[in-house]
């Protein structure tokens, strides 16, 4: 895979130095570098890419060089250069302008608020608690007002890692092998270094940006390394990308026109990137090893794309190298939690490296850090012998190499079928699509495919491409083509004014399915009820269940049943009522004889769906199975006239699955009722559909807030709903957000939901993503081993993690073959259970809260079982808690935050992360001065991930949801 990260100006360039270009082992700032690499076993840097041999750069990489480039954005060699033409006479100032590439890097300045920010927080607190704040709650308040520091760009490291199968081969096989390994992996490097300096090395002309031109390629320096922080094998290559780029064109007078790299092309292709390299490397690695690929097993899980590793390498050994590392990575945050409480501070960069290595050391031994290559593959195969045994681990090379597999003729691969297979691939998770989307699923659907040369695959990869984006396939949503012709084009024809890559496509199917909705939305239609037998019927509805229902939720329920229309929609905001307006359209429907058929995006919120409706609900899935299904025979699914069909979370629910739905309503006379949050998390799969309708048709609105206790935090999620930062401010201002790094939030929110958990409230943790929710689940199971509350021997679950009797676990899919003790129900994707007993076979039972069980076999645990004390947005999103304790970092959505800010009937608590210190592998992503808290907040607001349609943008009308 390859990874992208940001690399800052000014020192950020000693993240090279002293990390990357050290094998990411900590070295001090008077040590040598090639003096490093004698004792390490790592090779020097080296310079790659057309800009570096266009300026004549090549060879090892100096520190000298790389703290010109990348710390000040000079001429690599622009020490030497200044020192010779300062010898000759010239002027010093002179002559370090002229070995400035373009502009000087921005140094970027804050108003030095800070003090009085911080002094205005401290007498807010005083004021709210009564009593002045000690030193922890001051620290916590500096830290959340530490102004940002803007800093310039310098470059971009990009990170190529082959599959763990790779690296094992690599250190465990001979020198021969190891030699090849590290041939395909520079070829697929190359290659994939060469295709982006084609599709994205560009600069940004113009008086705002607006105009992309060529540039002549990267300059770039590349440091190979051996092994990860853990210790592992772990063969893999940081590209050092500089942000200075050379235009195609010189100025008028000859002299070079030296810009600033045009990232966003970069970034966009970032994934078609990675990609690319997964395809060339099992390329490489077949053309030189013969080695094939296959599945790994406990990767084939619908929500995630497959990965391949080599076949015949033991996937005991893939699974014990990766519990290393978890081992190495858990270690790590014990240590800098101990740090943090015996310092009151955060570790530097230097101490998180020492304190890497201190946890490598103790999970492995005292020569596992620093050592020579020789060494380390003598460390490896004892490991491995330990695992596998010394003769599987010997015999290795011969197991895995010399396998044959069909070669391919390009005339004889169907480019037809594989573009449309591509593109029907594509439009099952987005409604519009770019042509990176496209080129990172070509290279998925022909990676099993083995050619005579590189140039073969090539050829066959732009032909699909070509057929993929043709009209024959996809349906162009605006081009260029209607530009003026005196508007300059780049050299591969496409306007200046164009970002390259960015043009959207859809297709056909995609088009009808939302014209279907949209011609169900205006379809008039019998209704069974009146709109005064409606109301009277509410009434009565109030008057026997003792449920008054708000003048919102009321208009609600009489649209929904009063509206002739096939399709309605309703808007629920988080907290706002929907179950009791649901409850009473239940009834009302009921008693003017109609059925009311209530569906869910998922199993597990049907059933919460059943409950509170008390009535049959299944999830969209389960309902078009049975409903489409001749051989099944289920008079509930089958519809008739009369019967609503109630939709609820509808966002969630794709464009296609909707589509079904409502055309399988249509031929049986029935009604579809949607109901959801246009500002909510959207579908996994192609959605945009929601939005649409709301758009063209509108829909009734719940407009009051009625599950949050504080009526000032309800007002505060709404404005964070809506993009307005007053929202943000009441969790500042309240002392409900607190900010540090990631290790110190993490601990932090366990802390609180441990807290809340003992005094017997509902508690969850929400994350934005699966890694800092691993990484609070492993430190919540740690922190309740040491309790004793929970065993610490168990079985390994999907993710790497254990689970003992005592732990929390969720599972991750429907299976309806695994009942309850009672036989009520089911395992279903998002239940959560306590675990009663650990099976000698990998087995677990597990009870869940309403007493029952359920035995879980091992197949099961190992591959749709996690721990359950921290989820992330998208799975919280529908639940309902007491307290909930949220995760926030630089990557958050306005979407995710708003979900997980109003699970809680109490005001939730924010922790901030501002800098990321609990993965053991370094990001340079992060600049050296932290952003504030309130900064990393109000990014969120700007961040959304909201598809739109494709008529959306077809016409150019955008839901306000989509632009705010």
């Amino acid at each position: 895979m390859m990874t992208l990260h940001k690399l800052h100006a000014g020192d950020g360039y000693t993240y090279l130095t002293r990390q990357v270009a050290s094998g990411d082992v900590y070295r001090s700032a008077g040590q040598d570098l090639v003096a490093y690499y004698t004792a390490s076993g790592n090779p020097p840097g080296r310079w790659i890419g057309a800009g570096a041999a266009d300026l004549a750069i090549s060879g090892t990489v100096r520190e000298d060089q790389m703290r010109s480039l990348y710390g000040a954005g000079l001429h690599p060699d622009a020490e030497q250069i200044i020192a010779l033409e300062v010898t000759n006479g010239a002027d010093s100032d002179d002559a370090r302008r002229a070995t400035q590439f373009g502009r000087a890097f921005p140094v970027y300045q804050m108003p030095d608020t800070r003090a009085a920010r911080i002094a205005a927080r401290i007498e807010r607190y005083e004021r709210k608690t009564g009593h002045t704040p000690d030193a922890t709650a001051r620290a916590r308040i500096e830290a959340s007002e530490a102004a940002k520091e803007r800093r310039a760009v310098a470059g971009y490291d990009l990170v190529f890692t082959p599959v763990k199968s790779a690296s094992l081969l690599w250190g465990l096989g001979d020198a021969a092998t190891r030699q090849a390994v590290t041939d395909a992996h520079h070829a697929a490097v190359a290659s994939v270094l060469s295709w982006l300096e084609r599709e994205t090395c560009f600069a940004r002309i113009g008086d705002y940006g607006e105009r992309q031109i060529d540039a002549r390629g990267f300059i770039a320096a590349a440091f190979d390394h051996f092994d990860s922080r853990a210790g592992d094998p772990d063969l893999h290559t940081h590209v050092a990308i500089s942000n200075k780029v050379r235009a195609v064109h010189d100025r008028d007078d000859g002299t070079p026109r030296w810009l600033s790299l045009d990232a966003r092309a970069l970034h966009a292709a970032a994934v078609a990137a990675s990609e690319r390299y997964n395809t060339r490397m099992e390329a490489e690695l077949f053309r030189r090893l013969g080695v094939t690929f296959t599945e790994r097993p406990d990767n084939r899980r619908s929500d995630k794309r497959p990965i391949r590793e080599i076949d015949g390498v033991p996937h005991q050994l893939i699974r014990h190298f990766s519990k290393r590392r978890a081992a190495v990575e858990e270690r790590y945050r014990e240590l800098a939690d101990d740090y943090r409480r015996d310092h009151a501070t955060e570790p530097d960069t230097a101490m998180q490296l020492r304190l890497a290595q201190q946890a490598t050391l103790d999970t492995r031994g005292p020569k596992s850090v620093g050592v020579p290559l020789h060494e380390k593959i003598q460390m490896w195969r004892a490991e491995a012998s330990s695992v596998i045994g010394g003769g599987k681990v010997r015999g290795l090379v011969r197991t895995t190499t010399d396998r044959a597999e069909r070669v391919w003729n390009p005339d004889d691969v169907p480019v037809d079928l594989i573009a449309n297979v591509t593109t029907a691939v594509v439009a099952e998770r987005k409604s519009t699509w770019t042509r990176w989307n496209i080129i990172a699923e070509i290279e998925r659907q022909t990676r099993h495919l083995r050619f005579t040369n590189p140039a073969d695959r090539e050829a066959i990869t732009e032909r699909i491409l070509d057929q993929a984006l043709s009209p024959a396939v996809s349906v162009s949503l605006g081009t260029d083509r209607d530009l003026p012709a005196v508007v300059a084009r780049r050299e591969n024809g496409e306007s200046v004014l164009t970002q390259h890559g960015s043009e959207r496509y859809t297709n056909q199917a995609m088009l009808d399915a939302e014209a279907r909705l949209l011609e169900a939305a205006a379809e008039v239609v019998p209704l069974p009820i009146t709109s005064a037998q409606a109301s009277l019927s509410l009434d009565r509805y109030e008057c026997r269940s003792g449920e008054h229902l708000d003048d919102d939720q009321r208009a609600l329920v009489l649209a929904f049943s009063t509206t002739s229309r096939r399709l309605a929609l309703g808007i629920g905001p988080a907290g706002s009522g929907k179950t009791t307006a649901m409850r009473a359209l239940a009834a009302v429907w009921t008693n003017s004889g109609g059925r009311v058929i209530p569906l869910a995006p998922s199993a597990t919120a049907a059933h919460v769906l059943e409950n509170e409706l008390r009535c049959r609900a299944e999830n969209l899935h389960k309902f078009q199975h049975l409903s489409q299904n001749p051989n099944i025979d289920d008079d509930w699914a089958s519809l008739r006239q009369g019967d609503l069909v109630l939709v609820d979370e509808a966002t969630l629910a794709g464009t296609h699955r909707l589509d079904g739905l409502v055309q399988y309503a249509r031929t049986r006379g029935a009604v579809v009722r949607l109901l959801g949050d246009p500002y909510q998390l959207s579908s996994v799969d192609a959605g945009g559909a929601f939005r649409l309708l709301i758009d063209r048709i509108g829909g009734a609105e719940l407009t009051g807030l009625r599950r949050f206790r504080d009526p000032a935090a309800a007002q505060a999620t709404l404005a964070i709903r809506r993009g307005d930062p007053t929202g943000i401010e009441y969790f500042l201002d309240s002392g409900l957000a607190e900010s540090g790094s990631d290790t110190a939030m993490l601990s932090a929110a366990y802390d609180g939901w441990a807290r809340d958990t003992h005094a017997g409230l509902r508690s969850l943790i929400i994350t934005t993503n699966d890694r800092d929710a691993l990484a609070l689940n492993l430190q919540a199971r740690r922190m309740r081993v040491r309790a004793g509350t929970v065993e610490e021997n168990g079985v390994t679950l999907r993710d790497e993690s254990v689970a003992g009797v005592g732990d929390l676990i969720v599972t991750r899919r429907n299976d309806r073959r695994l009942r309850s003790s009672d036989r009520s129900s089911f395992v279903k994707n998002g239940d959560t259970w306590t675990v009663t007993t650990v099976g000698a076979d990998g087995g677990l039972r597990a009870r869940s809260s309403d007493g029952t069980t359920i035995d879980l076999p091992s197949d099961y645990v190992a591959n749709h079982t996690q721990l359950a004390y921290a989820m992330t947005a998208m799975r919280a999103q529908g639940a309902t808690v007491d307290t909930a304790h949220v995760v926030v970092d630089e990557a958050t959505t306005r979407e995710a935050l708003y979900v997980a800010l109003t699970r809680s009937r109490e005001p939730a608590r924010e922790y901030v992360t501002t800098e990321r210190l609990g993965a053991i592998e370094p990001s340079a992503s992060l600049p050296s001065a932290k952003p504030s808290g309130r900064d990393v907040l109000a990014n969120t607001l700007s961040r959304t991930n909201l598809e739109r349609s494709a008529h959306a943008l077809r016409t150019g009308v955008h839901s306000q949801a989509t632009i705010d």
